[in-house]
């Protein structure tokens, strides 16, 4: 992938981990965080955009695989943060 690829596939990692954060654990959406098995369900999530991002790899037109990259980095990661530090 190129630099500028790469650099966008972070920025929305980056994004939709926060806005995950912002929905299950802050406290400024609901009251309480979401349950801590809750994280399987966003690495299954997280399984799926990866999935994606490899066809989208092995394809003619590879525009997308930042985008569902990054979806992909973004939710497992914060999956991956809520089993160990949640």
């Amino acid at each position: 992938m190129q630099p500028t690829r790469i650099l966008l596939a972070a920025v929305i990692a980056c994004t939709i981990a926060a806005l995950l954060y912002l929905s299950l654990d802050s406290g400024r959406v609901t009251p309480e965080p979401a349950p801590r098995l809750f994280s399987l369900a966003l690495g299954g999530l997280a399984v799926i955009f990866a999935a994606r991002a490899w066809t989208e790899s092995i394809g003619t037109e590879r525009r997308w695989v930042p985008f569902f990259a990054g979806l992909a980095a973004g939710v497992g990661g914060y999956a991956l943060a809520r089993l160990v530090l949640v």
